[in-house]
């Protein structure tokens, strides 16, 4: 890794393991490192650790299963079987019950899950969706746009 100075990084799930490790080696190469977990107190803790100008968050990541095949991924929800609000396959029922809940997302199965959140950035077919029903949304290009704007 070459000089990070004046960077900032996030790292989702740093607890131990290799997302700690990489927080480290982040850190070690001069970033601003944003460490983020389900529990604020694992993330605020390796935060310390790292000590200086890092930061503990926070955050509870969730995305689809994926299985590999030879045809490519194939996407499997976590809630197999229809959406009792929308009655399509969707992400709505993994959503957590702690608010404000803030939903990045970019495509159709994304549509139900984002109407239950109180901040929402969306592209492409989504923002598509969001803009014709008349629901307010963030446009982002990167995840980089979302976490500046989160900050």
């Amino acid at each position: 890794m070459g000089s990070l100075d004046g960077e900032v990084a996030v790292v989702t799930g740093a607890r131990h393991g290799i997302g700690a490790a990489i927080a480290r080696g982040l850190a070690d190469a001069g970033a601003r490192v944003a460490v983020t977990h389900h529990h604020r107190e694992v993330a605020e803790g390796l935060a310390a650790e790292l000590g200086g100008d890092h930061a503990g968050f926070e955050l509870d990541v969730r995305s689809n299963l994926a299985d590999p095949s030879p045809q490519g991924w194939r996407v499997r929800f976590r809630h197999e079987g229809p959406c009792p609000v929308c009655g399509d396959r969707c992400k709505r029922r993994s959503l957590p019950d702690e608010r404000p809940l803030v939903f990045v997302g970019d495509g159709y199965s994304d549509r139900c899950a984002s109407l239950a959140c109180d901040r929402v950035f969306a592209r492409d077919g989504l923002a598509r969706y969001l803009q014709d029903e008349g629901v307010s949304y963030a446009p982002f290009d990167t995840l980089d746009d979302v976490a500046a704007a989160l900050s």
